[in-house]
């Protein structure tokens, strides 16, 4: 059985008061559902090819005349003509089924397709949500670099009035602050940019955003307990495919439609007639209409369908391949990131913060230089960008995997 795998993110000091403000991760994913321009446009597509049968019945609107004859002023009695008539004219019944059967089709395709862009949608706002915490953690790794170049130049300088240590570790120490501060620069803008990137997928306006929105700081994952072939297993029964398919059929029945054309269309017509003196009676015609323009109309439409068929078939192809190429690709990085995960908790985080941590004591004590300082101060830095590089890519993996397994593994 699966069991819950949680991974906290380092607790983020919220200002006070910001759980009136806080965004959480199923919010923003309700938000954009709701505000998704696209989704709401396929939403309103659904509904006019769910109502499109009914303009499709091959039924027109009957057409009532009347007609007089032998109308002349000038005889006593003429020989009159008069009559009332109801033509009605429907496609044969045939074609009006592989029609309509078409236009379900469609409406079911379109449905699906609405289903693979929610399934979308959510993944996006997921991994734009994911990338907001990575950078507020990637500027809490940027304030930390900027405290140890700070205790870096606070050793450097001591040794240097002392008289133990010399210029160009004082520089050197310089040099290594203004670049933490440059860190820090640059994970603020990365902030900014992935706060405004999730506020935009979510529809807010802009009177909406202010930077009092706080984000929720522990996200729980469920791990993907199965097997690359339980993956690709699940190919088939995507929305995208599925939509592919049930698009495949609606050609099928059109292609039927198209052939069916060559079958006549049937007009009805009810006479009313009255010859005057009490010659009054009812007339019945039925007229068949004979497709002898073959060559021409029903022959393009039947061409014009076969090609629309194997366009769809080899959509089915293009769809297939690029879905496997997602679920491997998502597989692997999720399978890498988690092993440097389990890697950095086991061993990684607690030696190098060690060595930093003796590497300063040793310097300030005079027993060791300041390049080993540095490097043990960088070795420690880098484990922690990759660990939160890892983190992150691996609830990415997550969220794309979302889409093809049809679980919530990222909540």
């Amino acid at each position: 059985m699966m069991k819950y795998f949680v991974f906290l993110f380092v607790l983020y000091a919220g200002v006070s008061g910001a759980q009136e403000n806080m965004l959480l991760l199923q919010q923003a994913v309700d938000s954009a559902l709701q505000n998704n321009p696209d989704l709401n446009q396929a939403n309103a597509i659904l509904k006019q090819k769910e109502s499109e049968w009914r303009t499709l019945t091959g039924i027109e609107a009957p057409e009532i005349s009347y007609f007089e004859e032998g109308v002349n002023p000038d005889v006593p009695t003429p020989f009159e003509e008069r009559r009332w008539t109801i033509s009605q004219s429907v496609d044969f019944p045939l074609t009006t089924i592989y029609r309509l059967k078409a236009v379900k089709e469609e409406a079911k395709a379109v449905g699906f397709r609405i289903k693979a862009m929610e399934n979308e949608i959510k993944s996006q706002v997921k991994s734009r949500y994911i990338e907001v915490l990575y950078a507020l953690h990637l500027k809490e790794v940027g304030e930390r670099q900027k405290k140890l170049a700070d205790e870096l130049y606070n050793a450097a300088y001591t040794r240097f009035e002392t008289g133990m240590g010399n210029g160009i570790d004082l520089l050197n120490a310089e040099l290594q602050v203004s670049e933490a501060e440059n860190v820090l620069s640059e994970a603020e803008r990365l902030l900014h940019m992935a706060r405004y990137s999730l506020f935009y997928l979510m529809g807010l306006e802009v009177s909406e955003i202010n930077y009092s929105i706080q984000f929720s700081d522990s996200l729980r994952s469920r791990p993907v307990e199965i097997n690359q072939i339980q993956a690709l297993a699940k190919l088939q029964e995507q929305p995208n495919y599925m939509a592919a398919l049930c698009d495949y059929n609606a050609s099928s029945n059109k292609l039927k439609e198209a052939k069916s054309n060559i079958l006549p269309d049937i007009r009805l017509n009810l006479y009313k007639q009255n010859y005057g003196g009490g010659f009054s009676y009812t007339g019945f015609e039925v007229g068949l209409s004979i497709p002898i323009w073959l060559p021409f109309e029903q022959k393009g439409k039947i061409e014009m369908a076969q090609a629309r068929q194997t366009e769809i078939e080899w959509q089915q192809k293009s769809i297939e391949l690029d879905m496997k190429q997602q679920i491997e690709h998502a597989w692997h990085s999720y399978k890498s990131s988690k092993q440097i995960i389990d890697r950095y908790n086991e061993t990684m985080s607690t030696k190098s913060q060690k060595l930093q941590q003796l590497s300063l004591k040793a310097y300030q004590l005079g027993e060791s230089d300041l390049l080993n300082l540095i490097n043990a101060q960088q070795t420690y830095l880098l484990n922690q960008k990759r660990y939160l590089t890892a983190l992150r890519d691996y609830y990415l993996q997550l969220a794309q995997l979302e889409k093809f397994l049809d679980q919530e593994l990222v909540y």
